[in-house]
């Protein structure tokens, strides 16, 4: 799994390419909470070039939407295939995370989001 942050605002970008699971969660894990840590408030998940997440990976996702939410923040998804996106509506996480089909999409509305509109 290779992993790319990209700071835009209060946000913080992460593009996820590869295999998200047991074996690289704890990576993705860190690179979030030192981001939640540094104040973030938004993160946005592009996975355009993710190939195959597990509950693992799921369980990250979840823990950042329970650590901002309270906070005001959100966790958005932008980018799935149809197949990731798939276990996502299966799981009923389409329903908790903002989904974005791409990652432009995802920082407009970010950008709408912030201004409080």
């Amino acid at each position: 799994m290779l992993i790319e942050k990209i700071e835009h605002c209060d946000a913080a970008i992460f593009q996820v390419k590869g295999r998200l699971d047991s074996s690289s969660t704890p990576e993705l894990e860190k690179c979030i909470q030192d981001s939640l840590d540094q104040g973030s408030k938004i993160l946005i998940l592009d996975f355009s070039d993710l190939e195959y997440i597990n509950s693992a990976g799921l369980r990250i996702l979840v823990m950042s939407y329970q650590r901002l939410q309270p906070l005001g923040g959100q966790v958005m998804v932008c980018g799935v295939r149809d197949y990731i996106a798939e276990v996502f509506d299966i799981s009923g996480y389409n329903r908790i995370f903002r989904m974005h089909a791409n990652l432009d999409l995802a920082v407009q509305t970010f950008g709408t989001t912030s201004n409080g509109q």
